[in-house]
């Protein structure tokens, strides 16, 4: 090994790396397919997940529409759509696989381009929970069909499903 250079990373360690401001690992989730899991305690108001340019990208609809559709049905389904800025994001890290709940463990500070941050003291192993509805556009616009009825609030539509943020 060069002078200065880190050894090799274990599969473990780099799932514990995957994720930019907490350590965390994916596993099977009882909401739904994989979930996202931390490995270490956070405390109410720490910084959970920050876009950030370096291992995050953002989409448009024409950069869309050049993929191949498996491209594109993958980048729907784990990116968020941000209404504003007409933009997909994809999260780089284990943030894309966060799962739904009506009560988030986490709390968003701005769809897309905001920071996430723990809505309660998390202990290790607790998985890491988001309101779809708040951090993407789409699903607060068109609804989701994958999400239970009691989760649609008033005024969404169940109609047009969206896969987006599904893990």
């Amino acid at each position: 090994m060069a002078s200065g250079a880190l050894p090799p990373r274990t599969l473990t360690e780099e799932k514990m790396l995957a994720m930019l401001m907490v350590e965390t690992e994916l596993r099977q989730s009882d909401i739904h397919g994989t979930g996202v899991f931390l490995l270490k305690p956070v405390r109410k108001g720490q910084l959970i997940w920050r876009f950030d340019s370096r291992i995050d990208r953002v989409y448009s609809e024409d950069d869309l529409a050049s993929l191949p559709e498996p491209m594109q049905r993958f980048l729907r389904t784990y990116s968020t759509w941000h209404e504003a800025t007409r933009l997909w994001i994809l999260c780089g890290d284990n943030g894309r696989h966060f799962n739904h709940s009506d009560t988030p463990n986490t709390l968003s500070l701005g769809a897309g381009f905001g920071d996430d941050v723990a809505a309660e003291d998390l202990p290790a192993g607790v998985e890491l929970t988001t309101n779809y509805f708040l951090i993407c556009d789409n699903v607060r616009i068109n609804g989701a069909n994958y999400l239970s009825a009691d989760s649609v609030p008033n005024g969404a539509s169940e109609r047009s499903p969206s896969p987006a943020t599904v893990s």
